[in-house]
């Protein structure tokens, strides 16, 4: 059991994954799929999980995912999150998660001493990406545009055309940091900040796999300005440097 301290530091949507899990178990059937499995942990010790996944053998895409879970709330938590997050990724995107990015999906860390618990998840999560090796991925993909549910600054950072430029252009880093690259990496992609202009126009460079991406002008382009706009302020545009 978790003590009670710590219940209290979980992050909501942790919290409600955990009293309300919609991924637990395994399937009946392949459903044509190809089933791939990760485990990690001892059930000796009492602290155990294992993925199921259901992946299209063409092109190695997760379309369905369970699990079950022995051990603490935390290790629920974990596979919960993991489960709802890999579906519409493919394998080779499902283990380049961290944990940064999971806890970014229950919006919030997830207490210290959990930790141990989310990377035996992430282990999990390596060993069901290592079945699917032989699935032969498209020769480009992206990771499926991410709807923003974060916190909205209303009106935008006070005085933020007020403030000066490197103040800006540290504001606009933090949020890459923390709510966008995060997923570009997914594709083994990139985004640097070349300029801002006049406090509304982000000049941006994308980098990795996200050069030749078409979704670099389309969905990904738009996620990246809808979080700035969410979390700095509503009149930020953002150019890439293409």
């Amino acid at each position: 059991m978790i003590p009670l301290f710590s219940w209290a530091t979980y992050p909501k949507k942790l919290k409600e994954r955990i009293l309300k899990p919609s991924s637990i178990g395994r399937f009946n059937e392949d459903r044509g799929m190809r089933l791939a499995t990760g485990r990690a942990g001892d059930t000796g010790e009492g602290n155990a999980i294992e993925l199921f996944w259901l992946v299209d053998p063409d092109d190695g895409k997760i379309v369905d995912a369970k699990f079950l879970a022995f051990g603490p709330s935390s290790l629920i938590g974990a596979g919960e999150t993991l489960s709802r997050w890999v579906i519409g990724k493919n394998y080779d995107q499902a283990r380049r998660v961290t944990s940064d990015l999971i806890e970014s999906e229950v919006e919030g860390p997830f207490p210290k001493e959990s930790l141990p618990f989310l990377n035996l998840a992430l282990e999990a999560v390596d060993e069901a990406a290592k079945s699917c090796l032989n699935i032969p991925l498209p020769t480009s993909y992206n990771a499926p545009p991410v709807t923003f549910h974060g916190e909205i600054v209303p009106g935008g950072i006070e005085n933020w055309f007020e403030l000066p430029l490197n103040e800006q252009l540290g504001t606009i880093e933090q949020v890459l940091d923390k709510d966008i690259r995060p997923y570009i990496a997914l594709d083994a992609g990139g985004v640097e900040v070349l300029n801002l202009l006049e406090g509304r126009e982000v000049i941006i460079a994308y980098q990795g796999s996200c050069t030749s991406c078409y979704s670099s002008t389309g969905a990904t382009l738009s996620y990246i300005q809808q979080v700035l706009r969410a979390k700095i302020h509503p009149s930020l545009t953002v150019t890439p440097n293409l």
